[in-house]
Parts: C-alpha cells; structure tokens; sequence
C-alpha cells in the first residue's frame, strides 16, 4: 500500500523542512512513477493518494495543493497512472469526486477513532457525521478501507474501547490497519482482548462452511455441486479474484481446472454465499477418483499460490498449490456412449 510524501513532520504546525511541491513537479513526479507503479501493480493492494500536505494526508500543504482545485487534478493523474484495476484511497472521503472514476475511490482513515470527528476526518454535529459514516460503509462494501489509529489520549477514550472500536471496523468494512500505530490504542486491545479478533477480521475471513457434491461423474457430462463459504471478515474483497474448481486425479496427479462463473468481491462481510457449480466435465477427462479442491488465485499472479485466498479452515490449505481442500471425492466414469 505505497504513499508518496514529501514531508514527515514531528507534528503541527509545520517547520521549516515541512514542504511539500508544487503542482507542476508533483505532477511530472507522478508521470515518471507510473511506469514503476504499472510494472508493479500486481503486488499493490491499493495506493494511498498522498503527495499533498503533511504525511502525505491531504492537509496542510505549503504549496496551495489542498486546495478543491489542485485535489482534482493531482487525483486524476494517479487514476491514470495506475492501472484500471487498482484502487486510490483518500484520506478524506469529501474529497472523492462524481464521474465514472468514483468506483476506483477507496479510502484511508489516519485517525480512526481519535475522537468523535477523528479529528477532522468527518465534519459536522453528530447526525451529519453519522450520515457520512453511513455512505461511507455502503461505499466501502466494494473499495477498500484502511488507515491508523493515531490518539489515545482524553478525546479518544471513549471510542478505542474494545467494543466500539470493533463495532466501527466492522460497520465501515476495514480492509487494512496499521499494525505499528497508535501503540497506546494497540497496547489497549491487547489488553483489553480484542487485538486478536481484529488482525483475523480485517479485510475477507472466507471459511468453508459445507459442500455437496455428486459421487460419480461421466466424463463429458455436467458436473453440479455447491459450497457455502461465509464471510466472518470486516470486509470483502476488492481486487478481483479467480474461482476455480481443480480435479485432481488421485493416482496420476494430473489436474483438471474448472474456472466458476463467481466473484468473490460479491461475497459480503456477514454473509454466506452459496457457489452452484454446474460445469461441463472434458469428454477426454481419465476415469478414476478425483480429489476436489477450491481455488481462488490472484489472476495478475498466477505463478505465485502465496498470493491465493487462504479459506479459515484447519486442514484444507495446500501451500505448495495455493489450492483449498474440499476434503471429498469424485469418481470419474468414461463418457456415456
């Protein structure tokens, strides 16, 4: 999750040293990123917009940049310069702007729960900023939500506590948390005993809840079957996501990959999908018993199972393959004549 900054101040008010840039530098820096950010985009979650103010954060700034004006343009050459299928997150959520490049929009929240209005991140009496906390968690149920806690102090006590700080993850669907920032608030979950919960439900929890499947097929047949896979994270995913179910002969090893007419992004936090195979069998498939497996790989990185979508299962997961055991079987038949 790359940011560009120009500046990483000690704190406010800015010092001499604090600068960030100018328009047109931080527009040709952006232009000469791009072809490292494209090349590279396959091991990017999402990009924080950054560049402008203090941190990066889109506050602050000594060059005018946080003006409506200077925002619009500096977004719109980081939509260009990274590639359609990867997402920009703004720190704050004003400053998403309507047109056909809103759905590429996630955001970045750097004071979560420091204190009713998490310091400036949401603006208003308290009915404006639960409006904008609700389109905020309609939002993110297709863009990613990540950010920092950054406050412990007085302001914030009465929102880092364990069960209003889950309530909120879960609400505004998370994706990403800081794991090194805000200590004292980290310290306090630990303490507390929700830090555990949170690093499980951050982002997708995708777990396996049953199968049905047929015990014998014909080759050149339909095969149907289902699973239900709930989703006990705070969020879905947002990048797109291959659903595969691999066949897997169980003497000669070789594989048989069926690719799913399924998003996973479609697979909501809180909620139990239920996945309808019906899929053709290869008319060349050899008979014998097949071992089935789910697989949900990365489509940019094929070649790196690492980068697969782990189901929450105990003994399902091939780390070798990237692939999810199903744990059952299917006898293959030779085609019907």
């Amino acid at each position: 999750m790359p940011r560009f900054t120009y500046n990483f101040p000690a704190g406010l008010p800015l010092k001499p040293g604090d600068e960030d840039a100018p328009l047109p530098l931080v527009l040709r820096h952006i232009e000469q990123l791009k072809p490292l950010l494209r090349r590279n985009s396959d091991v990017i979650a999402f990009m924080e917009a950054g560049f402008v103010g203090a941190w990066g954060e889109w506050h602050h700034s000594t060059s005018g940049l946080d003006s409506p004006e200077a925002k619009r343009v500096v977004l719109e050459a980081l939509l260009k310069a990274l590639p359609a299928s990867r997402f920009i997150a703004l720190r704050y959520q004003r400053d998403k702007v309507a047109g056909p490049q809103a759905a590429r929009i996630g955001h970045h929240n750097d004071c979560f729960l420091a204190a009713r209005e998490d310091w400036g991140t949401y603006r208003g009496s308290d009915a404006e900023i639960d409006a904008q906390k609700a389109e905020l968690a309609a939002d993110n149920r297709v863009v990613p939500q990540g950010g920092e806690t950054c406050n412990d102090g007085v302001e914030a006590q009465p929102y880092i506590q364990c069960p209003h700080a889950v309530s909120e993850l879960k609400r505004l669907h998370w994706s990403q948390l800081n794991a090194d920032y805000h200590p004292g608030v980290l310290g306090l979950w630990r303490k507390q005993g929700c830090y555990g919960e949170i690093a499980r439900r951050l982002g997708y929890r995708l777990r396996l809840v049953s199968g049905s499947f047929p015990e014998v097929a014909a080759a050149g047949g339909v095969f149907e079957g289902s699973v239900l896979v709930a989703n006990d994270g705070f969020a879905a995913p947002y990048n797109r996501r291959g659903v595969e179910l691999v066949l897997r002969h169980r003497e000669s090893r070789r594989e048989t990959i069926l690719p799913l007419r399924e998003d996973p992004r479609q697979w909501s936090s809180g909620e139990t999908r239920k996945v309808v195979i019906r899929t053709p069998l290869p008319a060349a498939l050899a008979p014998g018993t097949y071992d089935l497996l789910l697989n949900l790989p990365d489509p940019e990185l094929r070649r790196r199972p690492q980068y697969n979508i782990r189901l929450a299962n105990r003994g399902t997961w091939e780390a070798k393959t990237g692939y999810n055991r199903l744990l059952t079987s299917v006898t293959v038949l030779p085609p019907h004549r």
